[in-house]
Parts: structure tokens; C-alpha cells; sequence
């Protein structure tokens, strides 16, 4: 799709580098894709990834519309990292019955 080559389902081999250490390439059963990035899940390349954050997500289930929302049906509420001083923004969704939800 769009000029990408996809490699579902197939193992990862290897991940080709050159000499600068930039990936270059993905050996898998024989075969090696060439590309110029490797877009993958941190599990192929460890010593190549630094954790510098976390996700933290929570479901929670109210009886009521969200205060100060004017009962709205759904309503998305950012708020922006330096006001509780955090690298980023906190997003919260409320969606309601009218969605099927």
C-alpha cells in the first residue's frame, strides 16, 4: 500500500544495518526487504530502544454526565501538561448512551 512493503506474520530474522547503523533492511526466511525505516514493535530491536515514558489508561463507568459539561453527551477534556506539570497532555473522553457505548 502506497509503496510499502508489509511483512505480517513472518518472523523477523534479523534486522540488516549498514555501517552507520541505520536500518536498512529485514531478513526473514531467506528473504531481506530492503527499505529506508523500520517501523516495528520493541520487541525486535531491545538494545535499540530507551523507555522514556508510559500509557496509562482507565475505563470508568458513571451514572451522571460530567460536571461543568452542560450534560453533554460526549465531551473530550485536555489538559495541558504544564498546568500538573507532566511532559504531556492528559486527555479525557466521556461518551455516552447515544453512542451505543
Amino acid at each position: 500500500i502506497y509503496g510499502g512493503t508489509y511483512m505480517l506474520d513472518k518472523p523477523c530474522d534479523e534486522i540488516v544495518v549498514d555501517e552507520k547503523g541505520q536500518a536498512v533492511g529485514v531478513k526473514s526466511q531467506g528473504e531481506t526487504a530492503k527499505c529506508k525505516m523500520v517501523i516495528c514493535d520493541p520487541s525486535y530491536a531491545p538494545e535499540k530502544c530507551k523507555k522514556i515514558g508510559q500509557v496509562i489508561r482507565a475505563i470508568c463507568i458513571l451514572d451522571h454526565p460530567l460536571p461543568n459539561t452542560n450534560n453533554s453527551l460526549s465531551t473530550q477534556i485536555i489538559i495541558p501538561q504544564n498546568q500538573v506539570k507532566r511532559k504531556s497532555d492528559i486527555y479525557v473522553l466521556a461518551v455516552s448512551y447515544a453512542h451505543n457505548v
